[in-house]
């Protein structure tokens, strides 16, 4: 398993909390939109993700979070359509759709909190690839292959593991690690990035299976 890492992608409270300003927004705009993605993430994802962690953590294998928020507090370091819903928020009377990287709403939820060893990443495009050092991070680790869990799978997840493609990584997608803001658009970005990405699909207990293979 050496040159392996877990990239766990934006699992943040301003997501995933139903009281968050976000939720508070987008559910006034598209009522019931979140319901998917906050269920599956709860029921499917985030005890996946609680599963893979522990045995990676139980390899020495190197876990590493992403996270989307800003650093300029009128965010404009942020890609143009989180800008966008930032300020259309505001507009709106929800102050604060996108947190800068200091407040808590940023913070990875709880029942994923990052142990002191993780890495963890700022972002403030859809891939890290376009706005952190990542590479250089994982390039420093000889890290050579990613395994991708977290949110969105179309949009965050996808972007990142395709970008890792292009830079020379290997990449394995955690099916039942990810969710999406319905099971369509799940199932359709895995499959339409699988030749870009290699292929490598696999669900949590079969992925668990394939680190006894290396180890």
């Amino acid at each position: 398993m050496k040159g392996f890492a877990l990239i766990i992608v934006d699992m943040q409270k301003y997501y995933l909390e139903s009281g968050s300003v976000y939720s508070g927004y987008f559910n006034s705009l598209y009522p019931g939109s979140l319901s998917y993605i906050h269920e599956r993430s709860y029921n499917i994802a985030i005890p996946n993700i609680m599963k893979i962690k522990k045995s990676f953590k139980s390899l020495n294998l190197p876990v590493i979070y992403l996270r989307l928020c800003g650093h300029d507090p009128e965010r404009r370091d942020l890609h143009r359509f989180f800008k966008k819903s930032y300020e259309d928020g505001l507009a709106r009377g929800f102050a604060g759709v996108y947190p800068v990287d200091s407040e808590p709403a940023a913070d990875i939820i709880d029942e994923l909190k990052p142990d002191f060893d993780d890495i963890i990443i700022n972002k403030t495009t859809f891939s890290p690839f376009s706005s952190s050092d990542i590479d250089e991070v994982l390039r420093s680790m000889n890290i050579s292959t990613l395994v991708f869990t977290g949110l969105a799978t179309s949009q965050c997840v996808e972007t990142t593991a395709r970008d890792a493609s292009d830079r020379g990584y290997e990449v394995f997608h955690i099916h039942d690690a990810q969710a999406d803001y319905d099971d369509m658009v799940h199932e359709a970005s895995l499959y339409s990035s699988r030749g870009v990405c290699g292929g490598a699909i696999y669900d949590t207990e079969s992925f668990l299976e394939l680190i006894l293979e290396f180890t």
